[in-house]
């Protein structure tokens, strides 16, 4: 198993992406923390898998509060004895917890702005800081973030989340300078466009125009995001930090031809 006996936090753990992120790690061994805002959605998750014989945990947490992400990372302590690996999945640009709309960029707002940086941009950070100091003392760790994308390519009408994880890509790299020598790795993984439950549920015509920027002719699953996620985290990319992996289908090639 290629995560046997290794400490996981995984924020975000109880969405689409999050969750397939969650029963890959256990079934290779991982134990898990699975951390979302909504305690109820990280306990329902927990409960699944621990129903399976695997060591799931839950906890609540803010992302986008300093506080709320050092308790988090003190209560896996707590829970298990140290961290090998944090996964920063909590994000986004819509949803149950983003209030804001979409707007093309002169239309847009400051509230919007600062909802979906301090979600994805500020959630990452805030999570990354926690967990440092103890992977540097213990001089091993594996985080791996979530980008986009639309921090590769840029989107209409989301500037600021395009911002945002363009930023996360920036602060990645950065961060895999000042730790690689501590024996931590630090990498991306940007997502095309997942077939989660929110996209699904968008008007066809929507989901088709999409489809045809996609050379594989097929949306991702959360699967496909998962698994490169398990790949940074385990040892077989322990000579790989700050990169950042995009899984699109080819989507980030442009179109046909030239």
């Amino acid at each position: 198993m290629r995560l046997k006996d290794k400490v996981a936090i995984i924020t975000g753990g109880a969405g689409g992406i999050g969750q397939e992120t969650c029963n890959l790690f256990t079934q290779e061994g991982a134990k898990l923390l699975i951390a979302e805002v909504d305690l109820n959605a990280a306990e329902e998750v927990a409960k699944d898998l621990s129903a399976k014989g695997f060591i799931a945990k839950a906890a609540k947490v803010d992302v986008t509060d300093f506080n709320d992400a050092k308790q988090l990372v003190s209560r896996a302590i707590e829970l298990f004895g140290h961290v090998d690996i944090l996964v920063n999945i909590a994000g986004g640009s819509a949803g149950t917890f983003i209030k804001t709309k979409y707007s093309l960029f002169h239309e847009s707002t400051v509230e919007r702005w600062q909802e979906v940086i301090n979600l994805n941009l500020y959630g990452t950070m805030n999570c990354t800081h926690a967990v440092l100091r103890h992977m540097i003392e213990q001089k091993s760790g594996k985080i791996v973030n979530l980008s986009s994308i639309a921090g590769m390519r840029g989107v209409q009408k989301a500037a600021e989340y395009a911002a945002a994880k363009a930023g996360i890509v920036g602060f990645t790299k950065s961060v895999a300078k000042e730790v690689a020598g501590y024996g931590i790795t630090i990498n991306c993984v940007s997502p095309g466009v997942i077939g989660t439950k929110r996209i699904l549920s968008l008007p066809q015509d929507v989901v088709d125009g999409w489809l045809s920027t996609i050379p594989f002719g097929r949306l991702g699953e959360p699967k496909d995001i998962a698994n490169a996620i398990l790949f940074l985290a385990s040892s077989e990319s322990n000579y790989i930090t700050g990169e950042n992996i995009p899984v699109t289908g080819g989507q980030t090639l442009g179109g046909k031809g030239y």
